[in-house]
């Protein structure tokens, strides 16, 4: 099968985050097979999978390729073509997933289906993981078994479209979500109820707060903003204008630059969200709030002096050391002690957009560049 079947035919499967993505696993499970490698697939999800192999001998070291196999949905964006069918144009792959990214994907595994394994030193390992883009909640799954890993590879790279650049730090993320549990009554009778709305309104003044402070304090010019940021996305409280509303709830994030002291805003967070409860109970003791941490993946950050970094560098015959405002999975690597980098083809404007594409050229990088890397380890 050669690469633009191979690329093809991934692109084909709708692999939408929080959907099965079992028939690509399956797939690539045979064409490994079909080079006598062996993988395993290790059902997180109902439905959904992560696949895990190693190619090469049974030693330490080596480095580890991974990327996602889930993809951002297609609805309401205007296709010129079927974006689940792979195109071919003025030196362009077009399809939902050519850059974000199941080019890697295909690059990598068109790889080790032509190396000569037995003459490897060191092993290359393998992980592609499912609804990365919901919040890196697959590679979560298998993060016991990663730690468990033996034998554990020395570097990581994740493909997500760098331009084939080498990306070293990105900010982490972080989900929550606050439940406000009031008492209802007749909007004319406000002193007999305890309005959610209002002390939710109250948190979110203090977030903004503290947004403004964060803005000030903790400042690194590498990202754009060059800080850690807060947003609230979802709000729902309510059931009619003339109900004091019983029920709030919020749901916001926090986007962490490596070197803040997430904890610590953490803990300011819930020592707020503590007195606003403490007011609400001195109206009705009926009344709570509740905290719960709905996802969190770490922020990246490998030195420069690491041997990941300059290894790569020396492939590309580049000295360019960067770093993205974007999440990605290479957190949860290097905080697992794999000394890892993002590095992938494509660019992160054509993500997640109608029409999206990779440039062929930016392919025949990547290539380039795998292959390089596997010569060093001969």
């Amino acid at each position: 099968m050669n690469f633009n079947t191979l690329l093809s035919k991934l692109i084909s499967f709708k692999t939408i985050s929080m959907t099965s993505n079992k028939e690509l696993m399956f797939f690539i499970r045979d064409y490994l097979s079909k080079s006598n490698i062996k993988c395993k697939l290790l059902e997180g999800s109902r439905g959904q999978f992560n696949l895990y192999s190693r190619i090469g001998p049974n030693e330490d070291g080596g480095i580890l390729l991974s990327g996602h196999t889930d993809v951002v949905p297609t609805e309401g964006q205007n296709w010129n073509s079927d974006p689940f069918k792979l195109i071919s144009k003025k030196n362009r792959f077009y399809g939902r997933g050519t850059c974000d990214m199941k080019s890697f994907i295909a690059v990598s595994l068109d790889l080790v289906s032509k190396i000569n394994t037995k003459n490897l030193k060191k092993p290359i390992h393998l992980i592609f993981s499912y609804d990365e883009e919901i919040g890196c909640v697959g590679i979560q799954k298998i993060v016991p078994f990663i730690k468990k890993l033996r034998p554990k590879p020395t570097y990581c790279i994740v493909g997500e479209p760098t331009e084939m650049k080498v990306v070293n730090e990105h900010k982490g993320k972080k989900n929550f979500l606050v439940q406000f549990n009031g008492v209802e009554a007749h909007s004319s009778l406000i002193h007999n109820g305890v309005n959610t709305i209002n002390f939710c309104s109250e948190f979110i003044e203090f977030l903004k707060d503290l947004q403004k402070k964060i803005s000030i304090s903790s400042k690194n010019n590498k990202y754009n903003p060059p800080y850690s940021t807060i947003n609230i996305g979802l709000i729902k409280g309510g059931v009619a204008l003339n109900i004091i509303p019983k029920y709030c709830e919020i749901e916001f994030e926090i986007r962490d630059t490596p070197e803040i002291n997430s904890e610590k805003i953490l803990k300011q967070i819930k020592n707020f969200l503590k007195s606003l409860e403490s007011k609400m109970k001195k109206i009705n003791n009926k009344c709570s709030i509740n905290f719960k941490n709905t996802n969190d993946f770490p922020p990246l950050k490998t030195e420069e002096k690491k041997r990941i970094i300059q290894m790569a560098l020396q492939k590309l015959k580049s000295n360019s050391i960067n770093t993205v405002s974007f999440g990605t999975e290479a957190g949860v690597f290097n905080k697992l002690g794999i000394e890892t980098i993002v590095c992938g083809p494509g660019n992160i404007e054509q993500a997640h957009k109608p029409n999206e594409f990779i440039e062929e050229a930016q392919i025949i990088k990547c290539q380039s560049f795998l292959k390089n890397i596997v010569d060093y380890l001969y």
